[in-house]
C-alpha cells in the first residue's frame, strides 16, 4: 500500500508555502521546512518526507526550473506555475496516478453543489457533504479515489480561507455576501489602491518574445473560458510562452494593465531587472507590486537586508533605487 501524507501536516506545509510567498521569497524545500519547524516544532526530516508525500498524492505541486525546485498550492498557485499543454491529469496505475486526477477538480463548485443540494438551514457538516457527493452518480470517478476524503477536507478549509464558504462550528454554508463567492478574484491587500504607470526599460526593448501558449497554466482554460467559464484575456510569459488568466494569477486590474505594457516574465523565468541575471540568488529575488518585475535584494541601493512583509508593505521598483555599481552582462 502506498503511504499517503498526513492531512494535518499537508495543511501546515500549505500554510508555510503561503507564508514564504507573502515574504516575497521562493517556496523552496529549505524555507518550507524552516517555517513548519518554527511554527509547529516538527523536525526537518519529517517535514521533508511529508512534503514529498504531499507532492505524490497531488496535494502540493512541485515545479523545477533551472535546477531550482519550488512548491505550490494547486488551488492557489500564486503568481505562476508551469503546467504546459499536454500535461492534463492522466490515469495511471497506482495510488499516485489516481490521486493526480483530483488536481483538475474544482472543489469550490463541488462543495457549493453539496451544500445547496442538502438545503440544511443551519449549514452542512463535512460528513453530510461527503455523503451527498458520494450519492451523485456522475461523481463516481472522484469519490472512488483513495484520497477523495483528504482532498475534500483540504478543499473545505481553503474555501473558508478564501471566503467562498462560512464555517460555524462543524457546519459549512455558502457565502453569498462577498464578491469572492461569485467568482471575482480576491486580491491581496498588499496591492495599493492605484499603481503608477510603467514603461519598457532600455534593455527590454526590441527583445524577442516566445509564441504564447493559448491555455492557462492554472485552470487549463482559454481566453474564451476561465475558471468561472467567463471570457478573460491571457497574459503570456515573453520567455517561455506560458500563459495565465489575470484572475488565476491573482493580479488586480491595475497590475494587469501594467503587465500588458511590459515584456512580462513568469516566476520561473524571472530575471533581475538590475543585473539581468537569471537563477542567481533566486531566494533573494523580489517582485515589484506595480509591474511584477524581479530584482535582487543586493542590487538595490542601499541593498535590502530583509524581505518586505507581504501583508503590510507594498514593494514598487519606482521607489527602490538600483545600485550604480551593479555589473550588467553583455
Amino acid at each position: 500500500m502506498v503511504k499517503l501524507a498526513n492531512p494535518l501536516y499537508t495543511e501546515w506545509i500549505l500554510e508555510a508555502i503561503q507564508k514564504v510567498k507573502k515574504q516575497k521569497q521562493r517556496p523552496s524545500e529549505e524555507r518550507i521546512c524552516h517555517a513548519v519547524c518554527a511554527s509547529h516544532g516538527l523536525d526537518k526530516k519529517t517535514v521533508s518526507e511529508q512534503l514529498e508525500l504531499s507532492v505524490q498524492d497531488g496535494s502540493i505541486l512541485k515545479v523545477t526550473n533551472k535546477g531550482l525546485a519550488s512548491y505550490k498550492d494547486p488551488d492557489n498557485p500564486g503568481r505562476f506555475s508551469s503546467v504546459k499543454p499536454g500535461t492534463l491529469p492522466k490515469s495511471v496505475k497506482g495510488s499516485r496516478g489516481t490521486s493526480n486526477e483530483l488536481r483538475s477538480v474544482d472543489w469550490n463548485k463541488l462543495l457549493r453543489r453539496a451544500i445547496e443540494g442538502l438545503q440544511e438551514p443551519n449549514g452542512s457538516s463535512l460528513k453530510n457533504i461527503e455523503k451527498y457527493l458520494r450519492s451523485q452518480n456522475d461523481l463516481a470517478s472522484i469519490f472512488n479515489n483513495p484520497v477523495f476524503q483528504q482532498r475534500l477536507r483540504l478543499g473545505a478549509k481553503r474555501a473558508v480561507n478564501n471566503g467562498r464558504l462560512l464555517k460555524d462550528g462543524p457546519q459549512y454554508r455558502v457565502n453569498y455576501g462577498t464578491l469572492d463567492s461569485k467568482g471575482t478574484p480576491k486580491y491581496s491587500s498588499a496591492f495599493p489602491a492605484s499603481l503608477p504607470p510603467v514603461s519598457l526599460l532600455p534593455h527590454e526593448k526590441d527583445q524577442p518574445r516566445a509564441d504564447p501558449i493559448p491555455i492557462c497554466s492554472f485552470c487549463l482554460g482559454t481566453k474564451e473560458s476561465n475558471r468561472e467559464k467567463k471570457p478573460e484575456e491571457l497574459l503570456s510569459c515573453a520567455d517561455c510562452g506560458s500563459s495565465g488568466h489575470p484572475s488565476c494569477l491573482k493580479f488586480c486590474p491595475e497590475l494587469t494593465t501594467n503587465v500588458k505594457a511590459l515584456r512580462w516574465q513568469c516566476i520561473e523565468c524571472k530575471t533581475c531587472s538590475a543585473c539581468r541575471i537569471q537563477g542567481k540568488n533566486a531566494d533573494n529575488m523580489l517582485f515589484c507590486d506595480s509591474c511584477d518585475r524581479g530584482f535582487h535584494m543586493e542590487c538595490c541601493d542601499p541593498p535590502l537586508s530583509r524581505m518586505p512583509k507581504g501583508d503590510t508593505e507594498s514593494l514598487s521598483c519606482t521607489n527602490v533605487l538600483i545600485r550604480p555599481d551593479v555589473q550588467v552582462p553583455g
